[in-house]
């Protein structure tokens, strides 16, 4: 079994977005906040590297989409207050 745990600086929102808490056929992903250290906390577990692989592709597509997503969000209200 392969395991990575990972910490990442973030904010609740970006957290909440990217939940993840699967388990299935010997895959572990789960994504908590420390509110704390205001940290993403990523935990994997799976068989392969390339597995591993594949699912730490995909979940940092789906960080930055949901960076882009808020960014635009911010931009826009923005522009409603002025």
């Amino acid at each position: 079994m392969i395991t990575l745990e990972m910490k990442i600086p973030s904010n609740e929102n970006i957290v909440k977005s990217l939940e993840v808490d699967d388990i299935k056929n010997g895959l572990i992903i789960k994504t908590t906040y420390n509110k704390n250290l205001k940290n993403l906390e990523l935990l994997v577990k799976t068989n392969t590297i390339g597995s591993l692989k594949n699912i730490l592709d995909d979940y940092f597509v789906n960080y930055n989409m949901v960076m882009d997503i808020i960014e635009i969000n911010e931009k826009n209200d923005n522009k409603i207050i002025k």
